[in-house]
């Protein structure tokens, strides 16, 4: 009887220390995103220790993945079956085509979780947050909004401008672009090597450096697709159009004539114009805050200007830029074993506090700060009023976007750096395109 009894508290001893265990036991949810080393010391860890500590079950781990690497590092983990527990999205970037890679979708619907919560700042989801249906799948929201950028405007100088006897009101077309450029690009310390330029432009065939041409395509009238609306057969691609070839050779001419050469990225571009090295250059939201960090305070609110993107006028039709509006939602994965956590956690992304120290890179999808972002980040807010005027394209959200983009990217980066001409190389890149819709998935 007394070994009976002895077994018997063993064995309910064993059950309680493995109940307790996993009440105690740590949920660790992995966090894909592309963001900097800065954006993760002064806004992602901040935000995640406070949730953290209202969740001391719950670790989030931030993902290490550069932009560049992001997209294709996505696209092969779902594919395995391996990505993160949370996932940041682009809506620039497309969607249906990371979804549609596992049957049944690789996010799972948030319909469910968003109706009525509320989190701990009083912040209502579907009350609170704009933007809140705005990525669906097969009807269901299958991510948050969390951020949302603008682009293009053309910052500049406002020295630069004054010392070369160029008025911003120049920046206003194509044409008076160029001459302006031209004005600007001087050897301002006559040692016979220009040290001062007028406009700077990408080549490097990087994610990010589609946007930079995107706009140029579109306010002509080309892009991708017809007004980048399906149906996305390849008898309606464009990418090789007259509007493109025209687009694309004034970028190559401007370029040539008012840029540094080489294959130069956005980022060491940007680097120049906030060093006083180029004084005109098309920007987006998330620029700004980089030219705080790197200019004085008093440069940056006193020496940076901005004007609208360029209209291009042809055959005496003004055609005015085209810009964009995209967002970096926050989706679930259908791998992911704690759905319920990972949603508390996006949900808290949008919270009052969180969404502050998103304002130096992105406008808040949560209205309830929104009138903050103007009073603390004006030049943001003041950029993000510029581009409303216009019309508002986005790139085709489709499955084979992701190896669209690399074709955007490699045929413009050909064209301007003159290894193939304009022509031939977006004759290449409508080939490939053609040949990308018609593999069979």
């Amino acid at each position: 009887m007394r070994k009976s009894c002895l077994v018997l508290l063993a064995a309910l001893l064993l059950v309680f220390s493995s109940c307790s265990g996993k009440k105690d036991e740590k949920i660790v949810l992995t966090w894909y995103q592309w963001f900097d080393a800065a954006t993760h010391e002064n806004v992602l860890k901040p935000t995640i220790a406070e949730f953290e500590a209202l969740h001391p079950n719950v670790k989030i781990e931030l993902a290490a993945i550069t932009n560049d690497a992001y997209w294709d590092r996505l696209s092969l983990d779902i594919a395995s079956g391996v990505e993160g527990d949370i996932v940041t999205l682009d809506t620039g970037a497309g969607v249906f085509g990371y979804y549609s890679q596992r049957q049944g979708g690789a996010f799972i619907a948030l319909d469910d979780y968003i109706k009525g919560y509320v989190l701990p700042d009083g912040t209502r989801l579907e009350e609170d947050i704009l933007l809140i249906d705005s990525v669906k799948q097969d009807g269901k929201i299958v991510a948050l909004p969390y951020l949302m950028f603008s682009a293009p405007v053309t910052a500049y100088r406002v020295s630069d401008l004054r010392a070369a006897g160029v008025d911003p009101k120049e920046l206003d077309t194509w044409d008076s672009y160029y001459e302006a450029a031209r004005k600007l690009t001087r050897d301002t310390d006559r040692d016979g090597r220009t040290d001062k330029y007028g406009f700077g432009h990408p080549s490097n065939a990087e994610v990010i450096s589609r946007w930079w041409h995107m706009h140029w395509l579109w306010t002509m009238g080309g892009g991708i697709f017809p007004r980048e609306e399906g149906p996305y057969t390849a008898d309606r691609l464009i990418f090789n159009s007259p509007q493109n070839v025209q687009a694309i050779e004034f970028l190559k001419k401007l370029r040539d004539a008012a840029a540094p050469s080489g294959d130069t990225n956005i980022s060491e571009l940007h680097t120049m114009f906030a060093n006083g090295a180029i004084s005109t250059i098309q920007i987006a939201t998330w620029t700004l805050a980089n030219f705080a960090n790197d200019m004085s305070q008093s440069d940056y609110m006193n020496d940076v200007g901005m004007v609208p993107f360029p209209a291009a006028v042809v055959s005496g039709r003004r055609m005015e830029p085209v810009c964009v509006s995209w967002g970096n939602p926050l989706a679930i994965s259908s791998k992911c074993k704690n759905p319920k956590e990972a949603f508390d956690f996006i949900a808290f992304l949008h919270s009052k506090d969180a969404q502050k120290r998103e304002m130096v890179r992105a406008s808040p999808t949560n209205k309830l700060v929104y009138d903050e972002y103007s009073q603390l980040f004006p030049k943001q807010a003041e950029m993000v009023q510029m581009v409303q005027p216009y019309e508002m394209w986005i790139v085709p959200d489709i499955v084979q976007w992701n190896q669209f983009d690399h074709v955007v990217q490699q045929s413009i980066k050909s064209a301007l750096l003159g290894t193939k001409s304009v022509q031939a190389a977006l004759d290449d890149g409508q080939a490939e395109m053609v040949r990308i819709l018609g593999q069979r998935r």
